[in-house]
């Protein structure tokens, strides 16, 4: 659905307009008139036939001129008799200002669902309620209320955003602002009973206007949409960045209590996010830095940066911070490093990051001349250039040389400078435009390569990932109910799908297990088999290293074990299954309210528990993301080989992750949790084998 009536109504409509400019009717009223909006303004309040010079209408069904946009400001029992009204007068979009609805308890949440139902019956779109409204800086509409509406000569830019709290997300706009961002279009989505988050991000994207648009995230009841709002950044070469809030138990209560919008956990968003090439930020600094950044549209073939300083000391932070990012500063071209040592004097350094040293205010030639050499060093995929904190004459000669050299390159060029701006206008528009972005500090200016580079690599690298839609597979004769299966049932869905698993038996209750286990090799892991004992182990329900003479001995114990940690359990028999050896880790599915099924991997046993090394991704997806999630892992260098062990075989633990993810995908209406614990990865090309398993249906 296009927004375009949103972003640039010919009409605003007040709907409980008040004669209190002051007040929360009154403030859009005030912020429009202010910001110099040319569309018509409607007051609609039936107790006045005027207020602040304008004609004021009983309701919206009286308007004879055409209106895109309500302004919702009554009390929130009044708020979708309110929506109604704007169907029947074919408004197709409303603010909704009034708080009140299931941020409040269990009354609001009732009257949020009938809001939600006179969206649906009038067709009417709606941004709230509970929220700040709305900013379209090109069109001068300031459809909010709040210090926000006292703003009105914010500078138009390029940079869309929405959040999901208000007051936070203005202050978030305005600091920013203060720094250069110009803004197109800024959102306050409250409680997004409508449109939600990745409804909002898609249509920034959508937008001509918006080359980078951010938001301010606590939570999205159906966050899986966020993966195509990524997948489009990439594809349109617009960066999406996301701050998301909520990343620690007391993050996640003030969130849950602040919007009721918390309905996944952080690692989950997380995975999401590096899953489909969104960017994570965690304040405002990275949004200018990467506003700047990304604003002089060129993005680098590869991670090598160059660097040229008149700072030793400067380059060196600058380098720490970009190899901790994931850049490289690799050694000059022996032509580039032969021209840079003639040039250089011997007290500095042409090695990479190059010290030009203050020469360069004795030798005004000096900074061009080795700029056009590491431009021309065909091992470097961008350039970055820091003059510390000089000013005045020297930072204005310094920035028109550096806008120069940019001009005559397709690589990202970026300055960092922290001279004294008010001293240097000339530098700094030298700089605006050329279209090459300043950062004050080293480090800062590092991230923002980092990032750069990142995103970049992200097109190269997840845009050709195909992932085939899965479908529920029929053939699958599943439990009626919410039921635990037992481990020879879990197995059995496993095998469906082509999941690797042990080589072993069932034993039904009552029947000669050690014939049974004829066709087996010794030794032999020995285990209950009963729905109602989910936790074998710990009703000591398992034997491990069971010798073919042993084996009716470890049935009677297992079986006789479980009866008296759960009595009245019932127990289906017992499974032999050959001892597998190998790398041992964990693969898990959790069907997330929010994402749907997840799937996790990490190390098996007690280490998962204690080191917390997991990594996830979002089902289903491709090999070449089940790879990702293993070199995610800390202790992804174990699969290498480590003190003599043989290298495992990742590639068949990645196949085994896809399979899961497929499962997960055609189960997901039922699935509620899979624990496949632990799965043994053999050496490389020997494969791996799943020797426990849990699913719990819904």
């Amino acid at each position: 659905m296009s927004f375009e009536r949103l972003f640039h109504p010919d009409g605003i409509a007040i709907i409980g307009a008040s004669a209190d400019i002051g007040r929360i009717g009154g403030h859009p009223i005030k912020a429009l008139k202010n910001a110099g909006y040319r569309g018509g303004i409607f007051p609609i309040n039936p107790k006045y036939r005027e207020l602040h010079g304008l004609a004021c209408f009983p309701d919206v069904m009286s308007l004879k001129r055409r209106c895109d946009l309500a302004v919702v400001a009554v009390p929130a029992p009044g708020v979708a008799n309110a929506i109604r009204d704007c169907g029947k007068a074919g408004i197709p979009f409303a603010v909704v200002l009034t708080a009140g609805f299931r941020e409040t308890g269990a009354e609001g949440r009732k009257l949020e669902a009938e809001l939600k139902a006179a969206a649906t019956e009038s067709g009417v779109r709606i941004v709230g309620p509970n929220c700040q409204g709305m900013l379209s800086l090109q069109s001068r509409v300031f459809a909010a209320f709040g210090s926000v509406a006292d703003e009105t000569d914010f500078r138009p830019g390029s940079v869309s955003c929405a959040f999901q709290s208000g007051g936070f997300g203005y202050a978030i706009v305005n600091l920013a602002e203060a720094q250069g961002v110009g803004f197109r279009y800024c959102v306050s989505s409250g409680n997004e009973t409508d449109i939600a988050m990745p409804e909002l991000l898609s249509a920034f994207l959508d937008d001509p206007g918006t080359s980078l648009a951010f938001a301010y995230m606590e939570g999205t009841p159906d966050a899986r949409p966020l993966l195509d709002v990524g997948r489009k950044s990439l594809d349109m070469g617009k960066p999406v960045l996301i701050w998301k809030a909520g990343t620690t138990d007391a993050g996640i209560k003030a969130a849950a209590s602040h919007t009721a919008n918390m309905t996944g956990t952080y690692d989950l968003y997380r995975a999401a996010m590096r899953q489909c090439g969104l960017i994570e930020v965690d304040d405002v600094e990275p949004i200018v830095d990467l506003a700047r950044l990304f604003a002089q549209g060129r993005l680098p073939k590869g991670n090598a940066v160059g660097v040229l300083s008149i700072s030793g000391g400067s380059g060196v932070v600058f380098a720490d911070a970009a190899v901790r990012g994931g850049l490289t500063l690799p050694p000059f071209a022996p032509q580039t490093l032969a021209k840079l040592r003639q040039m250089i004097p011997a007290f500095g350094s042409a090695e990479n990051p190059a010290d030009i040293t203050a020469a360069l205010f004795n030798d005004k030639t000096l900074f061009a001349r080795t700029l056009e050499v590491v431009l021309q060093d065909p091992g470097l995929d961008q350039l970055v250039v820091l003059i510390a904190s000089i000013s005045g004459a020297s930072a204005a000669h310094s920035a028109e040389v550096v806008a120069a050299a940019a001009a005559k390159t397709d690589k990202p060029v970026s300055v960092q400078w922290s001279g004294r701006q008010a001293k240097s206008e000339a530098a700094m528009q030298a700089l605006a435009a050329a279209g090459v972005p300043f950062v004050t500090t080293p480090v800062r200016l590092a991230r923002a390569c980092a990032i750069l580079s990142r995103f970049a690599e992200d097109r190269r690298r997840l845009l050709p990932r195909r992932v085939a839609h899965v479908t529920t597979a029929r053939s699958l004769t599943l439990p009626a109910g919410a039921v635990t299966l037992n481990e020879a049932e879990s197995k059995a869905l496993l095998r469906t799908f082509g999941v690797p698993v042990a080589k072993e038996v069932f034993v039904a209750a009552g029947n000669d297990v050690t014939a049974a286990a004829g066709t087996l090799q010794a030794p032999f892991a020995v285990k209950i088999v009963s729905r109602d004992v989910p936790h074998k182990t710990e009703a000591g329900g398992v034997k491990l290293r069971v010798t073919r003479e042993g084996l009716a001995e470890a049935a009677r114990q297992v079986t006789d074990n479980a009866k008296k940690a759960v009595p009245g359990a019932a127990i289906d028999g017992i499974l032999v299954s050959e001892m597998a050896s190998g790398l041992e880790t964990l693969i898990g599915v959790i069907n997330d309210p929010s994402f749907g099924p997840v799937v996790a991997l990490g190390l098996g046993g007690v280490l998962t528990e204690v080191l917390k090394d997991v990594s996830y991704r979002v089902a289903p997806f491709d090999i070449d993301t089940a790879r990702d999630m293993i070199a995610e892992l800390r202790a992804a260098k174990l699969f290498e080989g480590y003190r003599g062990a043989p290298p495992a075989d990742k590639e068949a633990l990645a196949r085994a992750l896809v399979a899961v993810s497929e499962m997960a995908t055609a189960l997901a209406p039922r699935l509620k949790e899979l624990d496949i614990n632990p799965v043994f990865v053999g050496p490389a090309a020997s494969g791996v084998v799943a020797a426990d398993a849990l699913v719990v249906l819904k």
